[in-house]
């Protein structure tokens, strides 16, 4: 099947379930559950847990911020880190699962919500220079008062730990998010059933990158605000 007819049908939902093509490595997949929240319509990048990752041009070590993405887990018996911009001394933010928690990390400080796996998860984490806050699926999760600066400068990785002992992701992605600033719970619950294109000017403001990962091409990880391509590894 050419590609352009595969993402056709992947786009309409018009694939079933099992159906993938292979680019550089990263599988493009349409994963839809029976049950819950649907799958983001426009598909997915499926992560093998042992290699697959995508290195992105920048270090987004923005202290007031938002990073969202929809989340699969294969498994959640072990660690799948799904962003990590943190440097060797921890300064930065970090977003996994271990063990059956969903965990939000700036710099040391940890906020965390329990998740199961083959189901597909809403994940924003927000800080607004005071507090840390964790929605999933557009519902508030934990929160804390915290005060804290980033300032990391190791570029950003989505599906894989920065350094240390190497975790990567086992599941999919899709509609990974980054903002320079917190988004309401309003926001957050309107931008989780959008693609790019039906973003409201407001949803914008403050947009660093979104990775819809639907059609990556070759090795180039499209940002859709032609700002920050990532690399497919």
């Amino acid at each position: 099947m050419k590609q352009s007819q595969f993402y056709y049908l992947l786009r309409r939902g018009l694939f079933s379930a099992g159906s993938a093509i292979i680019k550089n490595g990263l599988v493009m997949f349409n994963k839809f559950t029976t049950a819950g929240l649907s799958s983001p319509a426009q598909g997915s990048a499926e992560f093998n847990g042992t290699s697959d990752y995508i290195q992105l041009p920048d270090a987004f070590s923005h202290t007031n911020h938002t990073i969202a993405a929809w989340v699969y887990f294969d498994d959640t018996s072990g660690s799948n880190v799904f962003f990590d911009n943190r440097d060797a001394n921890d300064d930065g933010i970090r977003l996994l699962q271990s063990a059956g928690d969903l965990t939000y990390q700036i710099n040391a400080v940890d906020r965390s919500a329990s998740v199961a796996a083959s189901k597909w998860y809403y994940v924003s984490a927000s800080y607004n220079g005071t507090t840390q806050s964790l929605f999933i699926d557009g519902s508030l999760m934990v929160s804390g008062t915290t005060s804290q600066s980033i300032s990391a400068t190791t570029n950003a990785l989505i599906g894989r730990q920065s350094y240390a002992a190497v975790s990567y992701m086992l599941g999919n992605l899709a509609n990974v998010a980054i903002w320079n600033r917190a988004l309401t719970s309003d926001e957050i619950n309107s931008v989780m059933w959008k693609p790019y294109q039906a973003l409201s000017s407001t949803e914008t403001s403050g947009l660093q990158a979104w990775y819809s990962l639907d059609n990556i091409d070759g090795s180039t990880v499209p940002d859709s605000t032609g700002n920050h391509n990532g690399t497919a590894n």
